[in-house]
């Protein structure tokens, strides 16, 4: 007896089904998946005319921006080079099913020691427009903090008119930062 090395023909119910899902999803899903490293790091920077050596994420202050889109999936690697413990929260993200992302220090994640890292592996579920995330460990939450800019699907419009451009805007506080600095 020969092996029959050429496939069956696909059932009446693989074609329907096939047909029925390709007609209410014309297209393929585009969601990726998206790498940042955020090294934090003591920089100095200069501010108001001054200088002062603060923790920074990639020498930035504040810190980069993570542009993603909804559906999109982030893995983000944070790499601690200063003597305090860290953690970083990403603000307004809904966590299902990955709450172990969230980043809020000694809650849901143990915060990551001086030379260790840990990657943050969520995925943006349902949400678009801009959020931010920042430090979840006592006084650094004042230092490392930057945008989180969710866009629509690629081929969904926006809610409202689309704007010409866009420019995030961060507020923070420098004022009490010197008694921060006494700490370290």
């Amino acid at each position: 007896m020969g092996v029959y090395l050429l496939p069956s023909p696909p059932s009446l119910a693989v074609v329907f089904i096939s047909f029925v899902t390709l007609s209410v999803h014309p297209e393929p899903e585009l969601a990726i998946t998206r790498h940042y490293k955020f090294d934090v790091t003591l920089q100095d920077v200069t501010r108001l005319c001054k200088t002062r050596s603060m923790v920074t994420v990639n020498g930035k202050f504040p810190g980069p921006r993570i542009v993603a889109r909804e559906g999109d999936r982030l893995l983000i690697k944070v790499v601690n080079h200063v003597q305090n413990n860290i953690s970083i929260h990403w603000h307004g993200i809904r966590q299902l099913r990955s709450g172990w992302a969230d980043g809020t220090a000694y809650i849901t994640q143990c915060p990551i020691q001086t030379g260790q890292s840990y990657v943050y592996n969520y995925t943006i579920l349902g949400q678009r427009g801009t959020l931010w995330w920042h430090a979840h460990i006592s006084w650094l939450r004042s230092t490392l903090y930057g945008p989180l800019i969710i866009l629509p699907k690629l081929g969904t419009p926006y809610p409202f008119p689309k704007p010409h451009r866009e420019v995030p805007i961060i507020f923070g506080n420098l004022i009490h930062y010197k008694k921060a600095i006494k700490l370290l």
